[in-house]
């Protein structure tokens, strides 16, 4: 098959708009990833002496 000498011929793409489109992706899928890990902290209890040795002394 002969292609017309009026088409216009295929040049390739640059591959960097697809590379920063991937990076993009990766990047909000990685704020989601974040923004939904349990990140609390449970609480401990902290027993600590609060006696003044200044004081009773």
């Amino acid at each position: 098959m002969r292609r017309s000498s009026f088409a216009p011929a295929r040049r390739r793409r640059s591959p960097v708009g697809l590379i920063l489109l991937v990076l993009l992706v990766l990047i909000v899928g990685f704020l989601v990833y974040l923004s939904t890990r349990n990140s609390e902290v449970p609480t401990q209890r902290i027993e600590q002496d609060v006696t003044n040795e200044v004081l009773a002394g």
